[in-house]
């Protein structure tokens, strides 16, 4: 049977994509928190039957808690860590010139198609895979900030030059992507083993991130460009 669910939180882009993933999974979303059976909050200080967080908030009270490490949402949602990769793109789109954005960590970035796939089948469960708990969610590889400024620079340069007819053989034959070499961090990545167990738990494969980082980056640039239309 398709469960009620009622979302609470701040209604951006990631509230959006989760209430429409949980919805074609046969959800039936409810403004009524009396009418649901499961309960959702999300960012700072979320509660409920499921509380789903940006690693570095608090959470409230909740019997099953998903902090999200590097959450990329292409069209940007507050406080989910993708400002950086905006301000990047931006600064590229600009020509690159000047200072760049601040340098950050090498960073696990976690599609948000990957997360809400993930996060719905938790959310739906049968009562008796009903994870309870804390546990991470973040992409499996990291990635350097140099790594993905030469990946912006490079889907770019493509991007214009398809748009003004000026490819080059080279242009079109250049090395794979720069982003497609994995880096190991200094900063160990979360532990994912817990994320991976509860989804086959709730009748998934487990954990298996499928966006690339390429097609997150060209998605960032296509929103970029409609709001500066």
């Amino acid at each position: 049977m398709p469960k009620t669910v009622h979302i609470s939180g701040a209604v951006d882009a990631f509230y959006h994509a989760l209430a429409d993933r949980l919805h074609r999974a046969g959800a039936m979303l409810t403004d009524d928190p009396n009418e649901a059976e499961v309960t959702v909050g999300l960012g700072e200080g979320a509660s409920g039957d499921v509380a789903i967080v940006p690693a570095h908030v608090e959470h409230g009270e909740a019997s099953l808690v998903v902090r999200i490490h590097d959450l990329l949402v292409p069209e940007g949602a507050i406080d989910w860590s993708e400002e950086i990769i905006h301000e990047w793109a931006d600064w590229v789109k600009d020509g690159a010139e000047g200072i760049h954005p601040p340098d950050i960590e090498a960073r696990h970035w976690v599609h948000v198609r990957d997360a809400t796939d993930a996060l719905s089948l938790l959310i739906l469960s049968d009562t008796d895979a009903a994870v309870q708990g804390v546990i991470d969610m973040s992409g499996r590889r990291a990635w350097t900030p140099k790594s993905v400024l030469e990946e912006m620079t490079l889907l770019w340069s493509r991007f214009t030059n398809a748009l003004h007819h000026s490819h080059t053989v080279q242009s079109l034959t250049e090395n794979t992507s720069p982003a497609a070499s994995s880096y190991r961090p200094r900063n160990s990545r979360p532990d994912l083993g817990p994320l991976h167990d509860a989804l086959l738990k709730a009748g998934g494969d487990g954990w298996r991130p499928l966006v690339s980082m390429r097609v997150a980056l060209m998605e960032v640039f296509a929103h970029r460009d409609e709001d500066s239309t």
